[in-house]
């Protein structure tokens, strides 16, 4: 195993160890909570799988290295909303 092969297996684990922990970037409420968590661990999940090449001629990891990065990109703005929108309402509660 390479160890860009061996570093996208810690990190799967470590997300899905991070699934686990009550602690959050979105405290854990219904579906909105549960986005930072999903997408996380399915951008470590196709990381794994880019890394371990699935497709001899590449075609499947340039799919899933585009996944992964829009699965990181979803995650970016989720968490950037929450933020917003916990600012705005503690700005309306002041």
């Amino acid at each position: 195993m390479t160890r860009k092969q061996i570093t996208s297996l810690i990190l799967l684990a470590a997300s899905i160890i991070y699934d686990f922990i009550p602690a959050d970037l979105i405290p854990d409420i219904p579906f909105i909570g549960w986005l930072d968590d999903m997408f996380i661990t399915s951008s470590a999940a196709l990381n794994c799988l880019q890394q371990f090449g699935l497709n001899a001629n590449g075609k499947v990891e340039r799919l899933l290295k585009w996944l992964k990065w829009g699965c990181i990109l979803l995650t970016i703005i989720i968490v950037l909303i929450a933020i917003m929108v916990a600012g705005g309402i503690a700005y309306l509660y002041k």
